[in-house]
């Protein structure tokens, strides 16, 4: 019988395409007078999913990952920007970048009196509060799991175990993680043998080795 649900935030509650491009375009404005194109966009998502992917299987520090996105991109761009100070500002920027999708509320609201629920999250602990605060979310939920917090990233034992052991119940079969990417949420739940929920949005993946398969959060009704 489920019991927790641990709910991803980027791509699944909060569209972070969106918040990451105003957060770029921002921080662009900010230290030059460059006009982005359209591809410019596509290029910084691009090296920054790389380079947050590299981080999170541990091949680099955090400040590393930070460092280098900015780096690649500059180089790209043909910009002298200061890189550090460029990379601050657009973590502070990304802080306020609060977009849900439309299924959403409707998904949390259904969910409140059936389960707890928990947030469970790759990143930094002071943005992603801060979006789920000005989402209008995070009354939602019972406790917020971040990985710079917790000190493992998903899809690591680590980030399950101590999840497991701050709610203090160590039965598997009562846990289930809902999430959009299948090598952090679903790989994660799968190696630590907990029931897992892939999130399709753009309904481009077939079979996959989730428990189930959805498009939309509403469908967690023929679910829980």
């Amino acid at each position: 019988m489920i019991e927790y649900v641990l709910i991803d935030l980027d791509g699944t509650l909060l569209d972070f395409s969106a918040g990451e491009r105003n957060a770029f375009k921002e921080t662009i404005n900010k230290y030059s007078n460059y006009v982005l194109k359209e591809e410019d966009y596509k290029k910084f998502s691009d090296i920054n999913e790389y380079y947050f992917n590299e981080y999170s299987k541990g091949n680099m520090e955090r400040k590393e990952f930070h460092y280098n996105r900015f780096k690649k991109i500059f180089e790209y761009l043909n910009l002298d920007c200061p890189i550090i100070e460029a990379n601050a500002f657009y973590i502070e920027s990304l802080r306020y970048q609060a977009n849900p999708f439309d299924d959403v509320f409707e998904f949390l609201d259904y969910l409140k009196d059936k389960y707890r629920l928990f947030i469970a999250s790759n990143g930094m602990t002071s943005v992603q509060i801060k979006r789920l605060e000005l989402a209008g979310i995070l009354k939602y939920f019972e406790k917020i799991y971040v990985s710079e917090a917790i000190g493992y990233n998903k899809p690591e034992e680590g980030f399950f175990n101590y999840i497991v052991k701050d709610i203090n119940d160590y039965d598997k079969s009562k846990y289930i993680i809902i999430g959009d990417r299948l090598d952090s949420d679903i790989e994660g739940g799968r190696g630590f043998n907990i029931k897992t929920v892939f999130l399709d949005r753009s309904k481009r993946h077939g079979n996959v080795d989730a428990n189930y398969h959805i498009n939309d959060l509403r469908e967690i009704k023929k679910i829980l």
